[in-house]
Parts: C-alpha cells; sequence; structure tokens
C-alpha cells in the first residue's frame, strides 16, 4: 500500500474515533474514551515491559482499587452496561489467560491444597448461585461476587510463575500501599479536591474508613519489609508512621490483623519491625502520657482514654454499655451488634439448611434486625454480617465454612512457614498484608465486595506462585532481619 495512502486512512479513522468520543465525554458517557485509554495505557506497558496483556491488568486493577478504594469500586464507565472494574479485569484477563493456556496446554493450577481448596470455593458457589438466581435475580449475582472474585487467585498465580511479571505486580502493591495513607488522609482533612474528579457523578478517589485503615496497616508491614530488603534505612521511617497512625485509630480491626502480624514477627525472632514499632509506640506514649499528667493537656487526655476505651473493647468484648461512659460506649454497642447478628446467622442457617446454606441472594440480616433493633428495617442496607466465616455459612452451609476455614489454615500455614523459613523479608511483608487482609475479614465487610477482595485474591496468587518453594539459608541470622543471600521477591 501507498504510504501516504496508508498514513490518510490512519489519520481519517484517528479523527472519526477522536470526533465521536468527543461527542460521547460531551454526553457524559466515558465508556468508549475509557475503553481506548485503559487499551493505550495497557499497550505501552505491554510493550515497554514486555509483559503480556492479563498481567498488566492485574496490575492495573489491584492499583486502583488500592489507590481509589471504593470511588475506583464503582466505576461505570458505561450507564447501559453494568461493567464494573473486577468483572472487566476477569474478562480480559481471564480470556487472555485461557487462550494462552490453551496454547501452552496447561491449567493455571498447581497440585496442593491451597489451590484444590480454592477451586473447590468456586465450584460451590457456582453450583449454589445456579438455583439462587431463579429466585433471587440480580441480588444472587451481586452475593456471589464474595466468590467469584477467587478466580483473580489463578490469574495471579499463573503471573507470578514468571520474575518479571512478579516484579511488576509486586511493584503495583508497593505503589498502592505507599499512595493510598496519604490520599485517604488528605481525604479526610480536605475531601472537597476529590469531588473535582467525577465520572456519572462519583468521585474516582473516594474512600470507605475502615478499608483505608486495613491497606494502611497493610502497607506498613510490606513497605518495611521492602525498605528492609532494601537497605535504606530512611524509607522505614514512612511505614513506622503508617504502623503508629493504625494504632491511634478508630479501628479495632486493623489494630488487632497488625498487633498479631507484630506477634507473629517475633515468635519467629524477625525482630526489625516488632521493635522499632514497639520503641516507638513507647516513645509516643510516654509523651502523651507526660502531656496529660505534667500540663493537662486537653487532647492527650482524650487519646488515652480513646486507646484505652479501644484496648478494653478488645479484652473485654462483651461487657455491659451501661457500664461505660457515653463518649466510648458505641464500641462495645458495635461489638453487640456483630455477636447478635452472628448468632442469628448460625442459628437461622444450622435450622433451615445446614448443609448447603440460605444460598446467595438470601436477607442474612432479617432475623439480625429483629433481635437487634426492628425500627432499622426500612433503613438497613449492609448484606453480610461482617464476618466472611459467618457469610460463607449463612450463603454456602457447613460445606462452605469448611472449604473457606480451609482456606484460612492454608494461608496461616504459609504464613508462619515463611516466617519460619524463607530468608527473603519482602516475602515476609507479603505474607503478612495478606495475614491482615484475612484476620480484618472475619471483623468487617472486607471479602464480599472487590475494594478487599481482589487486592487479597491476587496478592495470595502471587505468593502462591512465587513465595512457597523455598530453603532456609545456611547462614541466615534470624533475629537480624537480614540474610547474606536473598532471591528477587
Amino acid at each position: 500500500m501507498n504510504p501516504r495512502l496508508r498514513n490518510g486512512l490512519v489519520i481519517g479513522a484517528a479523527i472519526v474515533v477522536a470526533v465521536a468520543a468527543g461527542i460521547d465525554v460531551a454526553n457524559e458517557n466515558y465508556g468508549w474514551i475509557g475503553l481506548l485509554s485503559f487499551a493505550a495505557i495497557a499497550a505501552a506497558l505491554t510493550r515497554t515491559l514486555a509483559l503480556p496483556v492479563d498481567v498488566i491488568v492485574l496490575g492495573l486493577v489491584m492499583l486502583g482499587y488500592l489507590v481509589g478504594n471504593r470511588g475506583f469500586a464503582q466505576l461505570m464507565p458505561m450507564r447501559t452496561v453494568p461493567l464494573l472494574p473486577a468483572e472487566g479485569a476477569l474478562l480480559v484477563a481471564g480470556g487472555w489467560a485461557f487462550i494462552a493456556c490453551a496454547y501452552e496446554k496447561r491449567l493455571p493450577f498447581r497440585r496442593n491444597l491451597l489451590n484444590w481448596l480454592v477451586l473447590a470455593w468456586l465450584a460451590l458457589g457456582c453450583a449454589r448461585v445456579l438455583f439462587d438466581v431463579r429466585q433471587f435475580g440480580f441480588l444472587a449475582l451481586r452475593d456471589f461476587a464474595m466468590c467469584y472474585y477467587a478466580a483473580f487467585f489463578f490469574l495471579a498465580q499463573r503471573a507470578g510463575e514468571h520474575p518479571g511479571a512478579r516484579r511488576y505486580l509486586i511493584a503495583c502493591a508497593l505503589l498502592g500501599c505507599a499512595l493510598l495513607p496519604t490520599l485517604a488522609a488528605l481525604y479526610e482533612v480536605v475531601p472537597r479536591i476529590f469531588y473535582e474528579l467525577r465520572i456519572h457523578g462519583t468521585p474516582v478517589l473516594l474512600y470507605k474508613g475502615d478499608l483505608a485503615l486495613m491497606f494502611t496497616a497493610c502497607a506498613a508491614v510490606l513497605l518495611f519489609h521492602w525498605a528492609l530488603r532494601s537497605g535504606r534505612t530512611w524509607l522505614l521511617l514512612y511505614p513506622v508512621a503508617l504502623g503508629v497512625f493504625v494504632f491511634a485509630r478508630e479501628s479495632r480491626a486493623s489494630i488487632l490483623g497488625l498487633a498479631l502480624v507484630l506477634g507473629l514477627l517475633a515468635l519467629h525472632r524477625r525482630w526489625a519491625f516488632p521493635a522499632v514499632m514497639a520503641g516507638t509506640l513507647a516513645a509516643g506514649a510516654a509523651i502523651i502520657l507526660i502531656l496529660a499528667t505534667v500540663t493537662n493537656n486537653d487532647w492527650a487526655e482524650q487519646r488515652i482514654d480513646t486507646v484505652s476505651a479501644h484496648l478494653d473493647s478488645i479484652v473485654n468484648p462483651l461487657r455491659s454499655v451501661g457500664a461505660v461512659s457515653d463518649e466510648s460506649a458505641y464500641k462495645w454497642d458495635n461489638n453487640r451488634f456483630r455477636l447478635v447478628w452472628w448468632k442469628s446467622v448460625m442459628q437461622e442457617t444450622l435450622k433451615r439448611s445446614p448443609v448447603i446454606g440460605l444460598g446467595f441472594g438470601y436477607d442474612l440480616a432479617q432475623g439480625f434486625l429483629q433481635a437487634y433493633n426492628p425500627e432499622m428495617a426500612d433503613d438497613f442496607t449492609a448484606r453480610s454480617p461482617h464476618n466472611v466465616a459467618l457469610t460463607a455459612l449463612g450463603r454456602l452451609g457447613l460445606a462452605g465454612l469448611a472449604v473457606w476455614l480451609g482456606i484460612v489454615g492454608c494461608v496461616l500455614g504459609e504464613t508462619w512457614r515463611s516466617l519460619h523459613l524463607d530468608p527473603v523479608p519482602l516475602h515476609w511483608g507479603v505474607w503478612g498484608m495478606i495475614t491482615i487482609i484475612l484476620i480484618t475479614a472475619h471483623l468487617q465487610v472486607v471479602l464480599e465486595g472487590p475494594m478487599g477482595a481482589v487486592p487479597f485474591w491476587i496478592m495470595l496468587g502471587i505468593a502462591s506462585g512465587s513465595m512457597r518453594s523455598f530453603r532456609p539459608a545456611q547462614d541466615a541470622s534470624p533475629g537480624s532481619g537480614t540474610t547474606a543471600t536473598q532471591s528477587a521477591p
């Protein structure tokens, strides 16, 4: 073909696409321009990093959920097509991986217990939703998301087998963890600036407080051990500050998750992070105590009361609301909120359908509201009882609960094994991040939605694909937090 004719055709096609995209943007329809922008970014990254499309998509969607949080989760570029980022990523990355696996003549599956359990989780969910969708329609598909998000595990596990893809995905997680805490804190101070960037009236960056704090705890663990591996001491300041920030805030689930990971690190004599955090928290507590006792500073006294109430509500969760001050009574009322709902779900499921559960789409809050506060029924919209294990019981019965507890056992076992044997600090950070999300998911709504589920399953897939085969270093010093030989993540 004549080069001038070819260039003319390309330019003409680009003009037509640009005009069509401009008309759509003017009409607040961002579907085509969004797809074109995403395709351009993916193509540029694919060419620059020499990585397949499915890997690029996994990294971008994980980065999007970490940085954008609730805002990114609600993005729907085309009003007429209910396609959200997680589902779009599954279609693109899953389709690409399917073709690649067919070409390679192998499945993105490993013959180990964790893979079999995740596969069973998906199979149980698929079998159950086929019956529930006839009765509950779209609600069943919405609740089924807690199962089909696990497909990200197999996609990420396949990608994690290749060093270049693994480095890219870890880099996306590190970047997301570095940006999220700062943006979430900025959102609390000046939220108006985040409302300027909207799609169909929804801000692209919008944060859910408890999830933002959970990922801040994850960021503290992951970034600290990444910085520890790099050998640059000054990089440790930011994750330590994030850890202190988590302990000073209201999210008790995040505090508990971070505290348990610190305990696991100390138990395996990985002293670096626990020692630095303990020293920093002790110094901060001493300063606040001096301010409260010597200068009668109101802020310091309030901080002491808040932290004391946090610890008391964790250690003694069943304390009567009437026995505490009005300022901290909500913590015990919040505990009662969860315990009443958990008891209601267990009793209703075991009574009506103990083996296969009540199904996707069923209202798990109906019995709870009658016991807790019937007046809330008209305004109550939550569908999950703030505990993924109880959600699994309610939706899939004892069969689903057994599979889920098996997954939990595998994850905690791999975390224990990594801390005990693995010489690479970054791997401790990855498994620590996964463990924090897992612990928090049993006290909050985390894995039932894409904001927590997508990063969790992708990080678990990366860890399963590349961080489960290691030998202890012969000359490693467990207490030092570093080793003579450290492989790349």
